[in-house]
């Protein structure tokens, strides 16, 4: 990354601007969560969007919320300012003018956190700007990613797979498991079923009645998600819930049914790869399978670690490990900032009594 770009806030609208997601959802790097959808989404959630507008024709979807009686309020670029053509430079200069204008509009905080492969010059970048390293805003910071060339074989790709993940799909397939489209999103509240109750399980916090189901409904039907389902009949197995975002598709949501492991193995198998054939179908360049890394647990697993066999079942399909850039804070009114942290800690302190 060499030198700094000049980029500063042209124009910032309470209202999307025509052609939004061209700019924040479909570019390089580009990510759902920057999208005119998830705006409405997010208002419903209490926060105001603002769509900011760059001089050098890029654009980033910042979240603001108020913390009455504190002055100020909170931003959030969630998974922005994205990359587009400008790649990590762009990015890095866009965050910097994002901080200067959140400067002079008053806020207290500015979090960013893009969709971008780790790159220490973006690092720096930032650390001159003010910006602090931060824990994950979203759930991964690392990524399992699965490419291939243009014009790759299908069975190429299947070859690519590993002997036990080829072996599980073939299981699966001989035991009558089948993957379709759900377009409607029929499905949408099974998925938040056996998500509900692998969160019990695994005990991670996440709960489809928190407005999720609302945010994939929305999600399907602006055309920005993708959901593939697994049945055997009448029966549902398991779902993959994608977003379609920057040339190419990434998993957001994946669950199963435990109970129909023994009677259908292999099912998440199976819905993976048929992800990666209406990826290759389509003429996109991989399949973002999503991460494996935990609160805590950022680093690559190893044997024994609690994600390792979830590592081992990703990297079953030829996928790469991508550590990518992770999120920073700009702290802008240091004092209400900590008045704020004193705040939440008493609010947790009152619940817990």
């Amino acid at each position: 990354m060499s030198g700094t770009l000049s980029v500063e806030v042209r124009a910032v609208t309470d209202v999307a601007p025509l052609g939004w997601d061209a700019l924040t959802v479909d570019v390089p790097g580009g990510h759902v969560l920057q999208s005119a959808v998830w705006a409405v989404q997010a208002s419903e959630d209490g926060w105001q969007p603002r769509f900011v507008s760059f001089t050098d024709g890029a654009a980033a979807l910042v979240l603001t919320r108020q913390r009455p009686p504190l002055p100020g309020f909170l931003a959030y670029a969630s998974r922005g300012p994205v990359a587009g053509e400008g790649g990590a430079r762009g990015a890095a200069a866009r965050a910097l003018a994002l901080g200067r204008w959140a400067r002079q509009e008053g806020a207290t905080i500015l979090a960013v956190d893009p969709e971008l492969d780790a790159d220490a010059a973006f690092e720096a970048t930032l650390a001159a700007g003010g910006f602090v390293p931060a824990e994950e805003i979203q759930p991964s910071r690392h990524r399992l990613v699965a490419s291939w060339a243009a014009g790759t074989a299908e069975e190429t790709l299947f070859a690519r797979l590993s002997k036990t993940t080829r072996q599980r799909v073939r299981s699966a397939q001989r035991r009558a498991v089948t993957v379709r489209e759900d377009a409607a999103g029929e499905r949408l509240p099974d998925l938040g079923r056996f998500l509900d109750a692998a969160a019990i399980r695994k005990g991670f916090t996440f709960s489809s009645r928190r407005g999720f189901l609302a945010w994939w409904r929305r999600l399907l039907e602006a055309r920005r998600g993708c959901l593939l389902v697994a049945e055997a009949g009448d029966r549902f197995l398991g779902a993959l819930l994608m977003y379609r975002q920057g040339g190419h598709l990434a998993t957001a949501f994946s669950a199963d049914d435990p109970a129909a492991r023994p009677s259908f193995a292999g099912t998440m198998q199976l819905l993976r790869w048929e992800a990666m054939r209406l990826a290759l179908a389509a003429g996109m360049p991989c399949l973002d399978l999503g991460g494996v890394d935990i609160t805590g647990a950022r680093e690559r697993p190893a044997p024994g670690d609690v994600t390792w066999g979830l590592y081992e079942h990703k990297a079953g399909f030829g996928a790469r490990w991508v550590e990518s850039a992770g999120a920073h804070e700009l702290v802008l009114r240091p004092a209400v900032y900590r008045a704020g942290l004193v705040a939440r800690s008493a609010r947790r302190a009152l619940r817990r009594g």
